[in-house]
């Protein structure tokens, strides 16, 4: 009977250890029966509905379940704002603000003390900035061009320090799912080179990879992996204008330029004449181009004119899906124009050369 009672009263303090954590939150002047909503960012950041409650009392309350170290939003009708925290083992507590959610105090946990940590270190980055740049207007409108040069290079140096705060953070930080967001941010600034963010990614524990964000960064960072100099360039064939399928293999030469355009892009366009100018020089010496258009759906006479009007006597090939063309998904396409060099052994030699740059790198490999 005494074995019996040891068991249950051990099956009782376990279920009882294993329940969720939960979030007590404060806020003042909010009538009762408000909604407040509470949602996670799932897959490609979109916010996930997880649970509903209602303001009773200046007070709310939420059983957080789900994942470890989920990154949770709160919204509240007719609040402004919303309140971004991470679900932790612990117990969290929230002082809301009703003026803006984003002003509300988080304790709790040390995924929370971190995204705070984080917030604060790009809000004072932020600030010191707009200065900065407040500073370089008047010197501007002054005419005082020795103030401009000198706030310039505070400019550059708050860049840097901005960067080596960011690269710090996300090394010491790479046990949480804050240590991603701040990898994530890093990466859609372009703020240090693409090994760089590979290697930090690199670094982070399992289970933060295995976060939804974790998973979408893992697979942005393989496909930038696929296209970096010195990587095999991915294969891929797709329609000409013609009709007929063409594949990447069977339109390599000893260097080739894999040129990501459209007709609607200024920038291509401009760029296009230099193009046609090496192409000129080069193609018998084994110099060849494949054009990849951008063009959107029910546009193929506007890019076929925009081949004639341009010149571009070389392999064209477009699905005609705007940017949901799959072989600049495949390359990690995200801006045009965009560019690859490859080797004739398929190999990625340069990345987006234009002007002389592309002209001296053609001629370095096939020989003035």
């Amino acid at each position: 009977m005494k074995i019996f009672f040891s068991l249950s009263l051990l099956v009782l303090l376990a279920s009882c250890n294993s329940s969720d954590p939960k979030l007590e939150a404060t806020i003042e002047d909010v009538p009762d029966g408000t909604n407040v909503y509470l949602t996670h960012l799932g897959p490609q950041n979109i916010p996930v509905p997880l649970d509903t409650t209602q303001v009773q009392n200046d007070s709310f309350e939420f059983e957080l379940k789900g994942s470890k170290q989920d990154i949770n939003l709160i919204q509240i009708d007719g609040v402004n704002g919303n309140l971004i925290f991470i679900k932790d083992a612990e117990n969290i507590k929230v002082e809301a603000n009703k003026a803006n959610l984003r002003d509300s105090k988080i304790t709790g946990g040390k995924h929370n003390q971190l995204l705070e940590d984080y917030l604060n270190l790009i809000m004072s980055n932020v600030e010191e900035r707009n200065q900065l740049i407040n500073k370089r207007k008047e010197a501007m409108n002054r005419g005082d061009e020795v103030a401009i040069l000198d706030l310039e290079l505070d400019m550059k140096t708050n860049q840097e320090a901005i960067k080596q705060g960011s690269l710090e953070f996300i090394k010491n930080s790479n046990n949480s799912i804050v240590g991603m967001m701040a990898l994530s941010d890093m990466m859609n600034s372009q703020a240090a080179p693409l090994n760089k963010m590979k290697s930090l990614y690199n670094n982070f524990d399992d289970e933060v990879k295995d976060t939804p964000l974790g998973k979408m960064l893992g697979q942005n960072i393989a496909k930038i992996g696929a296209t970096d100099i010195g990587a095999e360039a991915p294969m891929f064939s797709g329609p000409t204008p013609q009709g007929e399928e063409l594949s990447l293999e069977d339109a390599m030469g000893k260097v080739t330029l894999i040129d990501f355009w459209a007709s609607w892009c200024r920038p291509c366009r401009v760029e296009n004449p230099n193009i046609v100018s090496i192409y000129n020089d080069y193609k018998d010496r084994g110099f060849t181009v494949v054009g990849v258009s951008l063009d959107k759906p029910n546009s193929k006479d506007a890019w076929i004119k925009a081949i004639e009007d341009d010149n571009l006597e070389w392999n064209h090939i477009s699905n005609l899906k705007y940017w949901q063309e799959p072989i600049a998904q495949k390359y990690g396409v995200k801006a045009i124009p965009a560019a690859f060099l490859i080797d004739e052994n398929g190999i990625i030699i340069g990345k987006d050369l234009r002007g002389d740059d592309l002209r001296k790198k053609v001629e370095e490999v096939l020989g003035n």
